[in-house]
């Protein structure tokens, strides 16, 4: 099972990289001083934007293949791919939502940067507990569900997912329940 210790350690240390971008999104939030509105709608929009660009082209893409041969293997396991999915789907809402604010907030309205802030403390909330659910839960199911050979094909399929992912420059998004395909290869 070294294949999935290895796919396991890689996605950990992500998850510890998008935990440091939130981190310096909530302090970018609440930079004070001589710090305008502006300049922090300016700082934290920046933070967002490497935060979706990291989930979008380097996290998200290398659990494609996993959670693709996770699905059907248990309902279970298909319940909770599904409540990461909505999770996914409503982190990536509430930072698109957030942004937009903080344009406005660049713009010179005050209320639309504290809206901003507010939908990012649930951002940030939501994320916290999709990340330790992946590192807890997720790894359970797969621990239990996938077979040293899938592991191989796993950890063989990231760099592949990955460059995919930079070069269409856009996530890649996890097919539909029922949906399932195969990893090619």
């Amino acid at each position: 099972m070294l294949a999935a210790e290895c796919a396991w350690a890689i996605l950990r240390a992500e998850h510890v990289r998008t935990r440091e971008l939130l981190a310096r999104l909530e302090t970018a939030m609440k930079a004070g001083g001589e710090a305008s509105v502006r300049q922090r709608a300016r700082a934290a929009i920046d933070v967002i934007e490497r935060l979706q660009a990291f989930e979008e082209t380097t996290h998200r893409p290398k659990g494609v293949v996993m959670l693709n041969m996770l699905r059907g293997r248990s309902s279970e396991a298909d319940g909770l791919l599904d409540q990461l999915d909505s999770e996914s789907e409503r982190c990536s809402g509430l930072l698109a939502q957030s942004k937009l604010l903080l344009e406005r907030a660049g713009s010179g309205d005050t209320g639309a940067a504290a809206a901003a802030d507010a939908l990012l403390q649930q951002h940030r909330h939501l994320m916290s507990a999709h990340l330790d659910k992946e590192d807890t839960l997720l790894h359970s199911h797969t621990a239990l569900l996938l077979s040293p050979e899938e592991w191989a094909t796993v950890v063989s399929s990231i760099s592949k997912e990955v460059g995919a992912a930079k070069r269409r420059g856009e996530p890649r998004r996890l097919p539909v329940r029922g949906q399932v395909s195969k990893p090619a290869g």
